[in-house]
């Protein structure tokens, strides 16, 4: 994907030649410029303290710059592969360039960590391709979970990096996390519940308590409380629990597996007052 049209433009013979000369000249004052640092010798704490050394490394490098330029190694054009839900315009301004800058004034390293701040990058490849295209190849992160936490939402990366914050209704599909901590720990438990397609289906939110475990909120409101660890051991007996007893279709409210080898769950009260008055009528 192109960012920037390309703009080539023909020259002559004596264009090139003089671009070329310009090119050699910048190449000799920054070599001249190298050699008389490198020979000051014993003045040469006093060059540098004075800043004279620093201002003649600046002048030759602005010359080298401006004879490179001359010379058609000049940013004409922008190439990104790798792109697909990422902001290419965003991308853009990540880079920070100018059309017509030369070439070599631009630095890859802080570009790419510009890109890489973005929330869509995982990682980003620049590189110059002489005379005038700059080439991005990026690396996109994969989209988990919406997030929910104080009051905010947010799409997050299996890494527990934030992707963004708005335009989320095209992600309603994906599972929701809820609470502090709960980005970094999502990818582990959403990758378990794939193996337990029962609780899955029936898991419309997970719930990160204290940092420290999860609670799963199934449909019908019934809230499963899961153990710091061996989580994998309670989500088997929940699977198991409701392939056999069709638990989650029950009058249940809670249940509760933080207990070793056993299953809590806590009926609907309301159910159970009803099911006693009927009792006494009949």
């Amino acid at each position: 994907m192109r960012l920037m049209p390309s703009l080539f433009k023909k020259t002559n013979r004596t264009k090139r030649r003089q671009k070329g000369d310009r090119l050699r000249c910048a190449l000799i004052t920054t070599g001249f410029v190298t050699a008389i640092v490198g020979a000051v010798g014993l003045g040469g704490w006093y060059l540098t303290s004075s800043g004279w050394v620093s201002a003649q490394l600046e002048a030759a490098n602005t010359a080298f710059m401006n004879a490179t330029a001359s010379a058609g190694l000049r940013v004409q054009d922008v190439v990104l592969t790798g792109r697909t839900r990422a902001n290419a315009e965003e991308i853009l301004s990540a880079l920070n360039l100018q059309r017509g800058s030369p070439i070599f004034s631009v630095d890859i390293d802080e570009a790419r960590e510009r890109i890489e701040s973005l929330g869509w990058i995982a990682s980003a490849e620049i590189a110059r391709r002489l005379p005038d295209v700059i080439f991005v190849r990026v690396v996109e992160r994969k989209p988990l979970a919406v997030w929910q936490h104080d009051g905010k939402s947010a799409l997050v990366a299996r890494d527990g990096e934030i992707i963004q914050r708005s335009g989320l209704d095209a992600f309603g599909d994906f599972p929701l996390i809820v609470g502090e901590g709960a980005p970094e720990r999502a990818a582990q438990l959403l990758d378990l519940l794939n193996v337990y397609p029962a609780v899955a289906r029936a898991t419309e939110s997970a719930v990160r308590v204290s940092d420290r475990r999860w609670n799963l909120r199934l449909t019908g409101g019934i809230d499963v409380r899961l153990p710091e660890k061996n989580i994998a051991i309670a989500l088997d007996r929940l699977e198991e629990f409701q392939r056999e007893h069709s638990l989650f279709d029950r009058d249940v409210i809670a249940v509760d597996l933080r207990v070793p080898d056993r299953l809590i769950f806590r009926v609907n009260p309301n159910t159970v007052k009803a099911r006693k008055i009927g009792e006494k009528d009949t």
